[in-house]
């Protein structure tokens, strides 16, 4: 259930600024000694309704973001800090479902992005296919053997054939 946009006599923080996000690699010695950085969204605005202009957003990139990090996100109220996911903190708002669409769409980015890194270093890894020349129609090229085919290029195109003669 959203909350209700309310309109208060005295200008109050702004609802963004209460949100900040943890590491998610924190070790005991970091906490005890406080040598770590809090994400936060920035902002510093006072304002009579619930968010600034424009802070609403701000927060639900925020949430994103942090969400797709797969960091601990706290909300701070009154000294007490409450961790909850992405989804719970943005439940609470009109914008609840493009929170939780955003992370899962950030994800599988992430996901893809490293699929297409683990090819890329499988394909480096391969070994380079043979270089040997053959003769098709009347010119010579050089291209290496795929099953029965000879693959050459030709004006940056690559090209196949069954037709050749080893040079």
């Amino acid at each position: 259930m959203a909350a209700k946009k309310t309109e208060t006599t005295e200008p109050t923080k702004c609802e963004c600024s209460m949100y900040d996000a943890l590491p998610a690699d924190l070790t005991e010695e970091q906490v005890a000694s406080g040598d770590f950085e809090i994400l936060t969204t920035g902002c510093t605005a006072t304002t009579k309704r619930q968010f600034a202009p424009g802070h609403d957003a701000k927060l639900k990139s925020a949430l994103i973001r942090w969400g797709a990090l797969g960091l601990e996100i706290r909300r701070n109220e009154g000294g007490v800090a409450t961790s909850a996911s992405p989804a719970k903190h943005a439940a609470r708002y009109a914008f609840a479902h493009m929170v939780t669409a955003g992370v899962k769409r950030a994800e599988a980015k992430a996901a893809e992005k490293a699929e297409r890194a683990a090819a890329r270093a499988a394909k480096k890894s391969a070994p380079a296919p043979e270089v040997i020349k053959a003769k098709v129609g009347r010119v010579t090229y050089q291209g290496h053997m795929d099953g029965d085919h000879f693959v050459y290029e030709v004006k940056g195109k690559e090209r196949r054939t069954l037709k050749f003669q080893a040079a």
